[in-house]
C-alpha cells in the first residue's frame, strides 16, 4: 500500500488509468491486465434497465474475481451524462442483488447483498471525465431503501479534498492483508464511504445552514437530557456551574443553546485545525486549537 497524492489523484480520470492506481498504489491483485482482459462486459439491457435509462449508459463491465470467494462485486460503469445518475445506478443495483443473468458463465450468474457491491462510476463533460466510488447500505431512516454514499475526485477539486480522497483509498481500499476474512474486509472497504451524494458543503452559506441545523438537533436532545436527570445528573451539575460562573439567571432552554452552539462551532474549529483526522467524542478536547483554552476545557467537560 503507497499513499496516493492530490496530484496522482487528479489525473485518474478513466478506468484505465483506474486501474493503474488499484495495481499500483492499493496492491489490488491484477498482475498488469489490461481493462479488457480483467472485466466481463454487461448490456444495459440485461439488467432490466428502461430505454431512456439505457441511453443514460455508456457501457457496464464486472471486474473479475480477484480472490477465492470475494465476498464483493466490483462493477465499472461509465454515464453518458456529466453527472451519475442515481436513478440508473438505483436500478443497476436492483438488477445485480435480485435477479440472476439466465445463461451466463457460473461467474457471472451470481447475485451479491446490496452491501457487497461497489460501483467505479465515469461520468462528465468530454475533456472534464471524473470517478467516484458507490456503495449503497441499508438505512433505517428510509425504511431500508439503498442509502447511496460516494468517495469521488476530480481535477478541478481542491487539493485538500483530493488528499483527503487519497488518504481514503489507500487506508481503506487496499486489498485486505487476509482476503479469507470476509467480514474483516466487508468491515474495511465499506467504511470508506461516509458521504452522500452532493453531501459536501461548498459555500459559506450551505455550512452556516448545516451548522444551524446540527445546533437546533444538539439543542433539542441537551433539553431532553435536562428534563430527565435529577439535580446530581451531569447536565444539571454543569448548568449550576454555568449559573455560579457566568450567567445567574440562565434557564434551561438558555444553557441548551450555548451547550449546543459550543459542542456545534468547537466541532468545527477541531475540523479546521485537523483536516484529514478523525473526530471522535474521545479526542475532540485535544483537537480543539491550544489557542482556545475556554473552548478546549469546556469540551472536557462535555
Amino acid at each position: 500500500m503507497t499513499d496516493i497524492t492530490a496530484a496522482e489523484l487528479a489525473r485518474v480520470n478513466s478506468f484505465p488509468k483506474l486501474i493503474e492506481i488499484l495495481e499500483d498504489k492499493l496492491d489490488w491483485p491484477i498482475y498488469g491486465y489490461d481493462l479488457e482482459d480483467l472485466v466481463f462486459e454487461y448490456e444495459a439491457s440485461e439488467l432490466g434497465l428502461k430505454p431512456e435509462e439505457t441511453a443514460k449508459i455508456r457501457e457496464i463491465h464486472q471486474l473479475r474475481p480477484l480472490a477465492t470467494n470475494q465476498p464483493w462485486g466490483i462493477f465499472f460503469v461509465s454515464f453518458e451524462e456529466k453527472s451519475i445518475s442515481v436513478t440508473v445506478l438505483r436500478r443497476i443495483l436492483r438488477g445485480l442483488v435480485v435477479k440472476k443473468r439466465a445463461g451466463a458463465q457460473a461467474a457471472e450468474r451470481q447475485a451479491w447483498d446490496k452491501n457487497d457491491l461497489i460501483f467505479a462510476a465515469n461520468f462528465g463533460k468530454s475533456g472534464e471525465r471524473e470517478l467516484a466510488f458507490v456503495h449503497f447500505s441499508d438505512g433505517l431512516a428510509t425504511n431500508d431503501l439503498p442509502v447511496m454514499k460516494v468517495l469521488g475526485w476530480n481535477a478541478r477539486d481542491t487539493k485538500l479534498h483530493n488528499d483527503h480522497v487519497g488518504k481514503t483509498l489507500a487506508q481503506k481500499l487496499h486489498w485486505p492483508d487476509d482476503p479469507s476474512d470476509q467480514k474483516a474486509w466487508r468491515e474495511q472497504w465499506s467504511s470508506a464511504f461516509e458521504l452522500r451524494l452532493n453531501e459536501t458543503i461548498k459555500t459559506s452559506k450551505d455550512l452556516a445552514i448545516r451548522l444551524a441545523v446540527l445546533a437546533t438537533e444538539i439543542r433539542a436532545r441537551a433539553n431532553q437530557l435536562l428534563e430527565a436527570e435529577s439535580d446530581k445528573g451531569p447536565m444539571r451539575t454543569m448548568l449550576e456551574a454555568f449559573r455560579k460562573n457566568l450567567i445567574q439567571d440562565l434557564d434551561e432552554d438558555g444553557f441548551a443553546d450555548m451547550f449546543a452552539q459550543t459542542i456545534c462551532y468547537g466541532m468545527l474549529a477541531a475540523r479546521i485545525s485537523r483536516p484529514g483526522a478523525l473526530l471522535v467524542a474521545d479526542n475532540m478536547a485535544d483537537m480543539v486549537p491550544k489557542t482556545n483554552p475556554f473552548l478546549k476545557e469546556l469540551f472536557e467537560s462535555f
